[in-house]
């Protein structure tokens, strides 16, 4: 009877080694995964952000959105908001005014009515993608191609909310 005790026990510990060891593991190649912007990106960012706080128009984060993202349980979310329309593709930089850590990029194409949304962080750093096609949103796991695309449309803000040449 202490054999098969002992012999459940050393697997015991070793699946606990090797859960450990994943958990452990998981983290560090998240973190990786997220590579942070450089500090002169970080600045131009929170640049953008203040620019939209003091000069966006006022909007609102619909309900359903604004679950998707995490930011509120099905209520809108109100936000300072720059937009730029470009035949039927529109593109949006979101402020919340309740949390300015809470940023939402996004792009509509007016003639699917498909929409992509970025959250990132007031420095940032890409924390959530949704999709929306055919009127129903989910949120993605994000991928090489999502990265790509929040870097495209950043640098798309960044050059027209804090453009490099007026770095402080």
């Amino acid at each position: 009877m202490s054999k098969f005790f002992g012999d459940c026990s050393s697997r015991f510990a070793a699946a606990a080694v090797f859960l450990f060891t994943a958990v452990m593991f998981v983290p560090a190649t998240q973190a990786q995964a997220r590579p942070s912007p450089t500090p002169q990106a970080r600045k131009r960012m929170v640049r953008a952000v203040d620019k939209t706080l003091q000069e966006g128009l006022p909007a609102k984060l619909p309900p359903h959105l604004s679950t998707l993202l995490g930011l509120t349980k099905e209520e809108e979310r109100l936000v300072k908001q720059g937009v730029i329309r470009t035949g039927k593709v529109v593109q949006g930089f979101d402020v919340s005014t309740a949390n300015t850590n809470d940023v939402v990029l996004f792009v509509v194409d007016e003639t699917t009515n498909d929409q992509t949304l970025f959250l990132t962080s007031r420095q940032g750093v890409l924390r959530k993608v949704v999709s929306v096609k055919q009127g129903v949103g989910e949120i993605r796991r994000i991928t090489s191609e999502d990265k790509k695309a929040f870097e495209k449309e950043k640098q798309f803000w960044l050059d027209r909310l804090a453009p490099a040449s007026a770095s402080k």
